[in-house]
């Protein structure tokens, strides 16, 4: 088994999310609790409706993006999903389609599922580009899988051979 997420996946799965939510749920049930003689700014309607408001959509944001990230370790006839919690063992055959969007040294790498898993019918992971094409260049069989479901641009950025 080779890890070939990037090591940043534990920033934006856990640590960012976390110190977010928290700090801004204390600040945001503050400016609620707070008297309007103690801040008077911050505790006006005008200020702390919208203020809930774009918590609200932060929120949203935060779950729908950063919180759907995984952890992935790929062998040459299966590969391990985690979400630091719950590790689960599923196979290449039941990939339909694999999107890579690169950002820098990173890829965002999403395998589109022909039916659902326990994470869903998507699996989101930030893939180190350096280590996701040196796992494809160890095990050409998995390669030529990966060929047949990403598209050509693709294929050119991570330089997989014929």
């Amino acid at each position: 088994m080779q890890r070939v997420s990037s090591n940043l996946t534990i920033l934006f799965k856990i640590f960012i999310p976390t110190v977010w939510i928290v700090f801004f749920s204390i600040f945001t049930l503050m400016l609620f609790i707070a008297s309007e003689q103690q801040i008077p700014f911050l505790t006006s309607p005008s200020f702390k409706f919208p203020f809930l408001a774009a918590y609200i959509l932060f929120f949203l944001l935060i779950y729908f993006t950063l919180l759907q990230l995984k952890r992935v370790e790929m062998g040459a006839g299966y590969y391990y999903v985690s979400n630091y919690f719950k590790t689960y063992k599923l196979i290449y055959e039941d990939i339909e389609r694999v999107d890579i969007i690169p950002v820098g040294r990173i890829l965002v790498v999403t395998f589109h599922l022909r039916a659902r898993s326990s994470f869903g019918k998507k699996i989101i992971f930030l893939a180190s580009k350096n280590l996701f094409t040196l796992f494809l260049r160890d095990n050409p069989d998995v390669a030529q899988v990966f060929k047949e479901l990403m598209t050509d641009d693709v294929q050119g950025l991570l330089d997989i051979k014929s």
